[in-house]
């Protein structure tokens, strides 16, 4: 099964059990009764007081034998990959505390009006939840300071590893170096500023990490093909259109 964009929608499962995956992860957030899943890792009952994050390929039975509600987010490999991206080789089975209950509300919210930039950012901010409880501490440090200078020293010291096994550690772990690696963030939260703000070119190279607008024009030449203000223009051009 295929899935071209995120979708987020409140779903009910019958007792006929089914077996089958997708190209897309899922994010399934209990509303109101249980459900069975199995998978090759788990086999348990989600019910409203846990979540369960599925990643894409991940073959799993379902059914539910009660009266049941769940609200469900289809998430598309290409929101925003360097984010959701380290989730793709987990399953996740965890307490549906008070803080996501509040996201769940949210999510709930945004369908309703069919927010789409919405969603897709409250999904990122879900995910970034799931995401801090399996990313080693070095990576994470990275997500929470790429706009500062970060020594590879520091990062290898946190895992407790020589700079050089670090890096080729870093590599298995990522696809790629750390510097690669914050380029690609530093591009990411470019992007968002570009798109959600009327932020100076100066001003967004400096929020991610630059001191100088050439050093963003850099970047995002070298991995997009075109300058940062020909982006804003094209995005905004394209989401102009989608709203007519």
């Amino acid at each position: 099964m295929e899935s071209t964009g995120l979708l987020c929608e409140t779903r009910t499962y019958t007792e006929v059990a089914y077996t089958h995956d997708h190209t897309y992860s899922q994010l399934i957030l209990p509303l109101q009764g249980s459900l069975s899943i199995k998978t090759d890792k788990h086999e348990l009952k989600l019910d409203e007081k846990h979540l369960f994050f599925l990643p894409p390929k991940c073959a799993h039975s379902f059914y539910s034998n009660n009266a049941n509600k769940f609200l469900v987010l289809d998430i598309p490999k290409k929101i925003n990959s360097t984010i959701v991206g380290d989730l793709l080789k987990y399953e996740l089975y965890q307490v549906l505390d008070e803080r996501w209950k509040a996201v769940r509300y949210l999510l709930q919210e945004e369908a309703k009006r069919s927010n789409k930039r919405g969603l897709d950012a409250l999904v990122n901010y879900a995910c970034s939840f799931l995401i801090k409880e399996i990313r080693p501490l070095s990576i994470q440090y990275i997500h929470d300071h790429f706009e500062k200078n970060i020594s590879i020293q520091k990062l290898a010291s946190m895992e407790n590893f020589h700079v050089s096994y670090y890096i080729e550690w870093f590599n298995k772990k990522t696809g790629m170096t750390p510097n690669v690696y914050i380029q690609k963030l530093r591009l990411e939260k470019a992007k968002e500023y570009l798109i959600d703000t009327e932020l100076s070119l100066l001003m967004i190279a400096q929020l991610v990490g630059y001191e100088q607008q050439s050093s963003l024009t850099r970047l995002f030449k070298n991995h997009e093909g075109l300058s940062p203000s020909t982006y804003r223009k094209m995005y905004r051009k394209m989401d102009k259109n989608c709203r007519i």
